[in-house]
């Protein structure tokens, strides 16, 4: 195993074919002359010094650059109020030489384009980064959900984070999904259009400072904030929102905190500061009775820029979950996930114990509804969701007691386990005007095998690949029996088995969805050679001769039934 002697060896001597820009190693001490585990290679380059730095798990990390006493009113893109240089993440080496090369060659290239003015665009480009960066210490965080061209939204503050939305309907919706009611106190926030962003150095210090630079940056000329602080509320909330090169929105997030005197000795009264709307007041004076607060700066769907597809595609689809149980929920939350904007849960059962070790739900939710608990889940975890209804009734209850649950819907998941539910699904979906898109899920018993199937209109039908109640082509056969449970039909399988079934059949939904031409599919999983040997099954000789001789485990896509 290298040591951390032996790497700061090899890195020093390569660095010696650097002189004279190489100036020498050093290794961080304390003020009390301890070391710190940090250990630094100096160079001079185009009159700045430049450190490479490498931390105590040295090697077995990447080391870093840093400018020496870096000066942020130079406005240096890719370089943080510490001097630190944003470099990529790669990391193509684990020599320690080569790597502290790496991270040299490609600070020089960065400190080049500072040279020549190449990176300055990402100043613009990532003007909420350089905001958030240089936000006040100890100011909240605002996390923000925007709608293209809004002027005013509301704001909410709790604890250490401002919530800002670009309307009441959103705020309302968002802070109910994830808080289970309806948000108290919350005031009016302003959306302020910026023409040009301002460089990190002319990031306003005060109210003052804010408005000059709204005079200058902004499309209203400052209006929006002095229209706010006209009616000399105790806090304002802004966001600066402006459009990089790349077309993509930026946002910067500030707030106006009225001042207030100080409390005399020994009174319990909250001392209030005499300003009202109707004083005259110069603009000036009246600033000065406010502090500003630069936020840091986030918005509350981010997440949708991991997303492979685009989610605007999914967020209006309306997909209705039949049966909730450990594929159902499991294809539910995956569909949420991938930007499904609503989702309807049909389910009679509770959870029980048996089933917290293979089910989305765990031990909180035992005794519970099972589609109830899995919206609130939901709701909570993902509470940008347009809407998330639950229904605790079998699907055949609920079409009888009048529900027109499928009308309108875009797709139907069927994951029932019953046979008969299934195939009352299949009916209606296929008797509907239009009729509906239905993708059924189920496993083969003792979890070594798991089938989606997509069926749509005046094609093949459910029940063609069942004889007797029966499936026709099933992967695999066992002559076990699943442990006996009165009333109910089960078979032992777990959680990879069943997550790996989840995400095919949650595929096959996407799939149809975003491609509506998608009129119908049968897909297979099947489990390793050794799963299968471990439950004592058996593949059947039809599937042996479909699937690959040697595999690990797989799906495939065959003609149905």
């Amino acid at each position: 195993m290298l040591t951390i002697a032996q790497a700061i060896d090899a890195v020093s001597a390569l660095f010696e074919a650097y002189r004279p820009e190489y100036r020498g190693y050093r290794a961080c001490e304390d003020a009390k002359g301890r070391p710190t585990g940090r250990h630094l290679w100096l160079f001079e380059v185009w009159g700045q010094d430049l450190s490479i730095v490498a931390d105590a798990a040295f090697p077995y990390s990447r080391p870093n650059a840093y400018i020496i006493n870096y000066d942020v009113q130079r406005n240096l893109p890719h370089v943080e109020l510490d001097g630190r240089l944003c470099l990529t993440k790669v990391e193509f080496t684990t020599d320690p030489a080569d790597a502290a090369r790496q991270v040299l060659a490609e600070a020089l290239e960065l400190l080049c384009a500072h040279q020549t003015g190449t990176e300055d665009a990402d100043l613009k480009e990532d003007f909420t980064n350089y905001w958030s960066q240089r936000a006040h210490v100890g100011s909240p965080t605002l996390s923000l959900l925007y709608e293209e061209r809004a002027s005013t939204g509301s704001y909410l503050l709790t604890g250490n984070e401002v919530f800002v939305f670009a309307s009441k309907e959103l705020m309302f919706r968002w802070w109910e999904n994830r808080n289970g009611e309806a948000p108290k106190h919350t005031n009016a926030a302003r959306f302020v259009e910026l023409k040009k962003f301002p460089l990190p150095s002319e990031f306003p210090a005060d109210p003052l400072g804010l408005l000059k630079l709204l005079q200058t940056h902004a499309v209203d000329g400052g209006e929006a904030m002095l229209k706010a602080v006209s009616a000399v509320p105790n806090g304002i909330v802004l966001v600066l929102v402006g459009v990089a090169p790349s077309g993509r929105r930026q946002f910067a997030g500030v707030r106006l905190m009225k001042n207030l005197p100080p409390q005399k000795r020994g009174s319990r009264r909250k001392p209030r500061l005499k300003l009202h709307p109707r004083d005259k007041l110069a603009v000036g004076d009246l600033l000065k009775h406010y502090t500003i607060q630069r936020l840091r700066t986030s918005l509350l769907d981010s997440s949708t820029s991991r997303s492979v597809v685009d989610l605007t595609d999914l967020a209006d689809k309306r997909v209705v979950v039949v049966g909730c149980g450990a594929v159902g929920a499991g294809v539910a939350r995956l569909l949420a996930k991938a930007g499904v904007g609503r989702l309807d849960l049909v389910d009679h059962e509770t959870l029980g114990w048996e089933n917290i070790r293979r089910h989305e739900l765990g031990g909180r939710s035992v005794r519970h509804s099972k589609p109830e608990a899995l919206a609130s889940d939901l709701r909570q975890d993902l509470p940008e969701m347009v809407e998330v209804r639950a229904f605790s009734k079998t699907i055949q209850d609920l079409v009888v007691s009048g529900n027109d649950i499928l009308k309108g819907a875009d797709l139907i998941v069927a994951t029932t386990g019953s046979l008969h539910a299934d195939n009352y699904i299949a009916e209606l979906a296929r008797h509907g005007a239009p009729p509906i898109a239905v993708v059924f899920g189920w496993m083969e018993a003792w979890g070594v095998a798991g089938h989606a199937l997509l069926l749509l209109g005046d094609g093949a039908r459910f029940t063609d690949g069942f004889e007797e109640g029966v499936p026709r082509r099933p992967a695999s056969r066992n002559d076990r029996q699943p442990p006996k449970e009165c009333g109910n039909a089960t078979t032992p399988f777990g959680a990879p088995e069943v997550v790996a079934v989840q995400a095919m059949i949650a595929e096959l939904c996407l799939d149809r969805l975003l491609e509506p031409e998608l009129a119908g599919a049968w897909r297979t999983w099947w489990t390793s050679d050794r799963n299968l040997a471990r439950a004592e099954g058996q593949w059947t000789e039809e599937f042996k001769a479909t699937k690959p001789a040697v595999s690990v485990s797989g799906v495939m896509e065959r003609q149905w039934p």
